[in-house]
């Protein structure tokens, strides 16, 4: 009976080990314990990961830029995106998954609100486009000011 025990508990104690094992890889590895505390742009946010801060720039997505941006009419559209960003993330329940590191030290996320992923919907309103690495987007030219 001693050995039946033993056997039920180091069964199951083995169980949970390979279901947490199981979950982590699911969620790509990395446990799901930051939010987000800052949006910097449309496409890059500030996570805070238990008082650590981690830049993470959302994949799938470009939008443009702010603070970089070579004229006026992509400022006025990286502002909507920001802003987009901004009221995204702070209406719903936010989960990211991530996906590894950029050359800049970025972690590469995507980021969903209520289960719907964020690079989609940004998409989707026409503040972002779809984006998988490569060269830069000329913004300018793309919005027809160049």
């Amino acid at each position: 009976m001693v050995i039946l025990a033993r056997a039920l508990i180091l069964t199951a104690a083995t169980l949970a080990v390979w279901l947490y094992i199981v979950r982590w890889q699911a969620r790509g590895g990395q446990a799901n314990t930051c939010g987000v505390s800052y949006v910097y742009d449309g496409d890059t946010v500030a996570l805070d990961c238990g008082g650590r801060e981690v830049t993470a720039r959302l994949q799938g997505l470009d939008a443009p830029e702010t603070r970089d941006a070579g004229c006026e009419a992509e400022r006025v559209a990286g502002n909507a995106a920001t802003a987009r960003l901004r009221a995204l993330v702070r209406q719903g329940v936010v989960t990211y998954r991530r996906r590894g590191t950029d050359k800049y030290g970025r972690w590469l996320i995507r980021l969903s609100v209520d289960g719907q992923d964020v690079a989609e919907r940004m998409i989707a309103e026409r503040l972002a486009v779809p984006y998988a690495g490569g060269g830069r987007i000329d913004w300018c030219k793309r919005l027809g000011a160049a």
